[in-house]
């Protein structure tokens, strides 16, 4: 759990150094540039596209994806594939032939962070060029879509015919980027809410909700391309199929923590938890998986609320289902 209390208090530090009403600006003068951004696209799917630079290797979910692969063909008993087709549906995954990786995703975090990175919104580059300023100038400094009111709206004007009207329209609640020099790093959080699906509507988009957060080292921030982040979370809630919360430092241990919550319909070694976390560590080439059943992440002692050691989010090495070993990723290693 002590990964999910550092993610928790990034949220904090980025709402806190938020603007708090239209036009805001920081002490240091800063006017939060945030806007309307209505943004009409082809097609929400991202995939790599002969000719052109890749896209997919800066999806969230690829390394973790591509990772839990087993060294040895059976070692895993099945539980990468089925880890796999439970993630599917929120990515919006293509599989390969193997379905060992995706071939397209289509999903709005994805497709959020790929906009940012191509520099396609003036908008959002002039909040990435307050980052640059504010670090050159060692002061803080926010861009922050809900302190001015703004939207922002991705709407598909191609997709697949077998995708709802909700699903043709994205919107994001909220958009944050907030640099501290006091802490020499750059913040930055994305919130998505999916429209309510029609009532006639037979098969709605698994994912409901869904948010990202990540942290910078502020002197390789840049204004164009990716930023590599130092620690990223994901947190997906699905419709039918429970929640995803996906964890990776890239700096120090290189490792993925993935959780999944409330799910239903996946199967871990003949039996079908509710909770299930799965532990990548890169250096080590292991995999490790945790699983629960009907246990409460915490429970009450004489009157306090405490940890529950049976809880899949609690388990410590040497309690896991399952462990084994799993492929190199190089840019993880």
């Amino acid at each position: 759990m002590r990964h999910t209390c550092f993610f928790a208090a990034t949220a904090m530090i980025t709402l806190g150094l938020s603007g708090c009403g239209p036009d805001s600006s920081s002490d240091d003068g800063y006017l939060n540039p945030a806007s309307d951004v209505d943004l009409p696209l082809t097609t929400f799917r991202l995939r790599d596209t002969e000719g052109l630079e890749p896209v997919l290797q800066y999806t969230a979910f690829r390394d973790f994806y591509r990772g839990i692969e087993p060294v040895t063909d059976g070692d895993d008993s099945g539980i990468a594939q089925a880890l796999r087709e439970h993630l599917n549906p929120f990515l919006g995954a293509t599989p390969n032939e193997e379905g060992t990786d995706y071939t397209s995703v289509r999903n709005p975090l994805d497709l959020i962070n790929e906009v940012i990175r191509s520099g396609a919104v003036d908008n959002f580059n002039e909040g990435r060029q307050l980052m640059r300023d504010s670090i050159n100038k060692d002061e803080a400094a926010s861009y922050n879509t809900p302190a001015n009111d703004a939207l922002i709206r991705f709407t598909e004007k191609d997709s697949d015919s077998n995708v709802s009207d909700a699903d043709r329209t994205w919107i994001f609640p909220m958009l944050d980027w907030t640099s501290n020099p006091n802490l020499g790093k750059v913040f930055r959080a994305t919130q998505y809410v999916a429209r309510q699906p029609a009532e006639d509507d037979e098969g709605p988009a698994e994912l409901a909700s869904a948010s990202w957060s990540g942290r910078y080292n502020a002197d390789s921030f840049g204004t164009s391309g990716f930023n590599q982040p130092e620690f990223a979370a994901a947190s997906l809630t699905g419709r039918t199929r429970g929640n995803v919360e996906l964890l990776q430092e890239f700096i120090g241990t290189q490792r993925d923590t993935m959780t999944l919550t409330s799910a239903s319909g996946i199967v871990i070694n003949g039996e079908e938890p509710d909770c299930i976390r799965v532990v990548l560590s890169y250096n080590d080439q292991r995999v490790q998986v945790f699983t629960s059943k009907d246990e409460p992440p915490a429970v009450d002692d004489n009157g306090d609320r405490t940890a529950n050691p049976a809880h899949c989010g609690n388990q410590q090495n040497g309690e896991e289902a399952a462990s084994y070993s799993s492929i190199a990723i190089a840019r993880r290693q």
